[in-house]
C-alpha cells in the first residue's frame, strides 16, 4: 500500500513539475522577442517625462503615468501585460490622441459625465507595440478638469 502511495506521489509530483516547467517556460516567452517591441524603445527609457517608475522588482514593475497638456509622448511600448488602475470621481476627461506604427490615430475628445464619489477603475491590458500618447488639452483647458491622483500601470513582468 505505501509502495502504491509513492507511485502516484512520484508521478504526481513528476506531472506538476512538467506542468510548471512548460508553464513557466511558456510565461517567460517575453513580448520583446515579437515584432512591434524593437529594444530600446521601452516605454520608461524614452518616455521618462511621462512614465516614472514608482517600484520594481523581478515580477513586477509599477508606473505612475501622467501626460501633460500638450504633450506628446515619443513612440514607446509596453512589453508586458499590465493594469491600469485608476481613480476616477467623473466630470470632464481630458482629450487624447494614440498614434500607433502604422499611422492611424485613435482621437478621443473629452466628454462631461457627471460627479461621483469616486471609484477605482481597473483596466487589463495586453502588451501594447509601438505608439504614442497625446494630451491634446492645453494649459488653459486643462484647468477646467477635475485635479486626480496619476494613473498607475502595473505591468507583470512574469507575464510576456
Amino acid at each position: 500500500m505505501n509502495g502504491d502511495r509513492t507511485f502516484f506521489s512520484r508521478r504526481r509530483f513528476a506531472l506538476l513539475a512538467g506542468a510548471s516547467s512548460f508553464l513557466g517556460t511558456t510565461l517567460r516567452l517575453s513580448a520583446q522577442d515579437k515584432p512591434g517591441f524593437p529594444d530600446g524603445f521601452d516605454a520608461v527609457q524614452v518616455a521618462p517625462q511621462s512614465h516614472k517608475v514608482l517600484f520594481e522588482n523581478a515580477m513586477v514593475r509599477v508606473l505612475e503615468v501622467v501626460v501633460a497638456p500638450g504633450m506628446k509622448e515619443p513612440m514607446h511600448h509596453h512589453r508586458w501585460r499590465s493594469m491600469f488602475l485608476n481613480w476616477d470621481v467623473g466630470g470632464r476627461t481630458g482629450h487624447q490622441r494614440i498614434y500607433h506604427a502604422d499611422g492611424s490615430v485613435h482621437d478621443t475628445p473629452g466628454q462631461d459625465r457627471p460627479l461621483t464619489p469616486g471609484v477605482w477603475h481597473v483596466k487589463w491590458m495586453e502588451p501594447e507595440p509601438m505608439h504614442s500618447v497625446e494630451n491634446a488639452e492645453t494649459a488653459e483647458s486643462s484647468k477646467l478638469l477635475l485635479q486626480r491622483p496619476p494613473t498607475l500601470r502595473v505591468e507583470f513582468k512574469f507575464l510576456g
